[in-house]
């Protein structure tokens, strides 16, 4: 069993990318982070980028002392706690990019137990069985909306609030990761999708589960989602990124 991986990070119609990914894959386990920079506050690409890489830096280290310790949920919650401290020091260091945060969505797995961590908008989908078994829960005011029952979930993508968010990396009060485990071995077939506002407000879930079923490769699958985006946004459209993770035999 292996996992294969496509990704995707484009500026879209914005004047800066402050998106971010990274990625590591082995044959005894995977760390997957997406980040979104906040494009209202300046210097944003920076909190991403930290963020993402310092996950996955972070990730490594623990992984080559213990990898039992490296998928554990209170350890991958350090994880994102260690990113929000590297980009809280890093803006200490940049008066210019004393406003900067970032979105940040991660999957960690050794193929046996997977944890997904999350804070913003920026999503994690789990495909098992070619159906969406569970997707992260927004931090934004229109997921408020949605809980208190004024708001169907899919009308999220249009809502007025749908880009005010209630928590964010690297803010001045740390918000911890909401956090959920799968103790269960990730089977061929299962799939993940991490993505930016930027590309889920145009791809629908049905259709991720359609292209998914009908694509051998995530590299195909995510093509297919980005001919979706590209024949729906607008001429100034924001950033777009995502990573598809496909487990094979």
């Amino acid at each position: 069993m292996k996992m294969l991986t496509g990704t995707i990070c484009e500026q879209g119609g914005r004047e800066y990318n402050q998106d971010y990914l990274d990625l590591t894959v082995e044959d005894d386990g995977a760390c997957l982070v997406v980040c979104d920079g906040l494009g209202s506050y300046y210097g944003s690409e920076v909190a991403s980028r930290t963020c993402a890489t310092d996950i996955i830096e972070t990730y490594k280290r623990i992984k080559a002392l213990d990898k039992e310790r490296a998928v554990k949920p209170e350890f991958c919650q350090s994880y994102v706690q260690t990113a929000h401290n590297r980009v809280v020091d890093e803006k200490e260091k940049n008066a210019k990019i004393k406003s900067s945060c970032t979105t940040v969505a991660c999957v960690v797995t050794d193929f046996n137990s997977t944890v997904i961590t999350h804070i913003g908008d920026t999503r994690i989908y789990f495909f098992k069985n070619g159906k969406l078994h569970f997707q992260t829960k927004d931090h934004s005011m229109s997921q408020v909306a949605v809980d208190m029952g004024q708001l169907a979930l899919r009308d999220i993508r249009t809502h007025k609030d749908q880009n005010k968010l209630t928590r964010v990396l690297g803010s001045d009060y740390f918000i911890p990761p909401d956090c959920d485990v799968y103790n269960s071995p990730l089977k061929p077939g299962d799939a993940f999708i991490l993505c930016t506002d930027g590309f889920w407000e145009y791809v629908y879930e049905e259709e991720m589960e359609e292209d998914l079923a009908s694509s051998e490769t995530p590299e195909i699958a995510i093509k297919k989602m980005e001919e979706r985006l590209l024949s729906r946004v607008t001429k100034y459209n924001d950033n777009y990124s995502a990573i598809v993770a496909m487990i094979k035999e």
